[in-house]
């Protein structure tokens, strides 16, 4: 065993001490992974409070995605790059399969113009995101402020973009590590087939764009002051686009509304982006009021939800697992003070584990969280951890966010790697 072998894993060894990682052979496992990986460089080693080890990116497929390669280490041993002392996060962090490939800070923004609407004064505005974008090569974050909304490719090398403006009529691929567009692809369509979201499937083959009538990060600021966005959805479908062939249809979905003495409201929020299911053969969205959840086929057409997808809660990033035995499950707070529910698909049975939101997950039996630290008294004073299953303890991924006012929020946007 040579000196930078010894440094790697004395470095895991003494963080599993300390922290309890997702699992007790994760030293062992990170060593074996580097040997292999010997030609490449190690970022770098700080004594307990980051663990850093070589990162792979694969190659993308001709629509700009990326499958990991086969024989590949799964599950939260494969590797883990945390930065507990930096929020937002400058470097990479990663664990497991995914990595957080940027992350997001939205802000609401007014415009000058002031108009009438009912003999009332209003201004109006839209919610704006600024990107903060993993170059591929420096493993850093870099900041990107000229897209309305982005979907990032598994592997991390592309993502598709939205211009300013939306709802949009053509979707550019961008190169991430040369910040280029490589590629426009044109929609067209008629006013109800402009593109207001996007998402990729799990391997990355396709792509689903959410079509809008206005924009759905439209804002409205009435005469008291009050900033609110607009109640009714004008969602109107979504576009599959195979990105291997260029092949694409669009799908109409008529917005859900309940009607009630003589009353019709909105059953979906002003933007609800529809996302592929798990085997990306069908779409699923989320609705206010119960079930909660909604799936539609390639079409358009309502269906039932696929099997091991009927859980599905829309407000919990993670999903299903990669296996597909477990689904993410909403805030518990049983047991444990912060804490968040697995259900077996199978069997029903729910688990606690620790974390406030479960946000992806890191292999089958682990997870990347929010959740607060130890002695925190704010519970938006969360910061990104690995969580594992069957395990009351956390690795520490980032630092906390601050307070529910500060200003800059960042939202971590993870892909697989």
């Amino acid at each position: 065993m040579n000196e930078v072998d010894e440094l790697v894993r004395d470095v895991l060894t003494e963080q599993a001490d300390a922290q309890s990682p997702a699992s007790t052979l994760l030293a062992d496992r990170v060593l074996t992974a580097h040997r292999r990986r010997a030609q490449r460089r190690i970022v770098g080693v700080a004594a307990v409070t980051a663990a850093v080890v070589g990162l792979a990116f694969w190659g993308p497929l001709p629509g700009g995605a990326g499958h990991t390669p086969a024989g590949k280490e799964q599950g939260a041993a494969k590797e883990i790059v945390a930065h507990p002392d930096q929020s937002p996060p400058r470097d990479l962090i990663a664990a497991g399969d995914v990595m957080m490939a940027g992350y997001v800070v939205p802000e609401r923004v007014l415009f000058e113009e002031k108009g009438e609407k009912s003999s009332e004064e209003f201004s109006e505005g839209e919610i704006r995101r600024t990107f903060w974008l993993l170059d591929p090569d420096s493993r850093t974050y870099e900041k990107d402020e000229r897209w309305s909304t982005l979907a990032i490719a598994p592997s991390g090398l592309q993502a598709a973009v939205l211009e300013r403006g939306l709802p949009s009529r053509r979707i550019g691929i961008l190169d991430l590590r040369t910040r280029e567009v490589e590629r426009w692809i044109d929609i067209g369509g008629d006013d109800r087939q402009g593109i207001g979201g996007l998402a990729f499937s799990q391997d990355g083959a396709s792509l689903l764009a959410t079509t809008y009538h206005d924009n759905p990060d439209r804002l409205l600021e009435d005469a008291s002051g009050t900033v609110r966005q607009f109640v009714e959805s004008t969602r109107t479908g979504f576009w599959h686009l195979d990105l291997a062939t260029g092949e694409r249809h669009w799908a109409a979905v008529e917005a859900p509304v309940e009607k009630e003495h003589g009353f019709e409201w909105s059953l979906i929020n002003t933007r609800q982006d529809f996302e592929y299911t798990q085997d990306g053969r069908a779409v699923r969205s989320g609705l206010t009021s119960r079930p909660g959840r909604v799936f539609h086929d390639l079409r358009g057409r309502s269906i039932d939800p696929p099997p091991g997808e009927v859980d599905w809660e829309p407000s919990v990033e993670a999903g299903v697992s990669p296996d597909g035995r477990l689904m993410a499950g909403p805030f518990a707070g049983k047991r444990l003070g912060t804490s968040s529910w697995i259900l077996d698909t199978r069997t029903g049975r729910k688990t606690e584990v620790p974390g406030q939101q479960l946000l992806a997950w890191a292999g089958n039996d682990s997870l990347i969280a929010w959740d607060i630290g130890k002695g925190s008294s704010s519970e938006h004073a969360n910061r990104l951890v690995l969580v594992t299953i069957g395990s009351d303890r956390t690795v520490p991924l980032s630092g906390p966010r601050g307070s529910k006012g500060d200003k800059g929020r960042w939202q971590p946007l993870f892909v697989r790697r």
